[in-house]
This record gives C-alpha cells, sequence and structure tokens, in this order.
C-alpha cells in the first residue's frame, strides 16, 4: 500500500501528516494543531480523514511517517531519548 496514494485519496499532504500524527500522539487536538502549526480546522480535517482511513492505510500510513520522520532525526542529531 503506497502512502502517497492513501495521502491523496484523502486530500492530505505529508508534511501537515507528519505533524499532526507527531503530535497528536502526546497532545490534545488544540495543542497538536499549535504544535504541529496548522489551524484548529485543518486539525480537524486530519483527524476526521485518519478516522475515515481503513485500519489497514491508517496503519500503513502512521507507521511510513514515524519511520521518516526517526530517520531524519537521527540524520539531524536530534536522536530520540
Amino acid at each position: 500500500m503506497d502512502v502517497d496514494d492513501i495521502l491523496n485519496r484523502y486530500n492530505l499532504t505529508k508534511d501537515y501528516a507528519r505533524r499532526y500524527i507527531d503530535a497528536i500522539v502526546h497532545l490534545n487536538q488544540s495543542q497538536a494543531a499549535e504544535e504541529a502549526g496548522i489551524s484548529r480546522e485543518t486539525a480537524r480535517k486530519y483527524k476526521n480523514a485518519i478516522h475515515e482511513m481503513t485500519d489497514t492505510e491508517r496503519a500503513a500510513l502512521i507507521s511510513s511517517l514515524a519511520h521518516e520522520t526517526l530517520l531524519e532525526r537521527i540524520e539531524t542529531g536530534d536522536r530520540p531519548e
């Protein structure tokens, strides 16, 4: 399952999806929107789109974006604790 196809199907961008998913794991929706640098309306759009995804799409998206985020942090020296 291609992540770009999933993002396109739900009209989401990879950058915002990564930031939103990263933030929503440890914050409420308003805080996640602020941390991700997106409006509350955009956060709501992403929440609804992720909710509409199949379990397989959601798992593929989250796994892929988390992996990319981890690789970027390692490359920049921002290693997770």
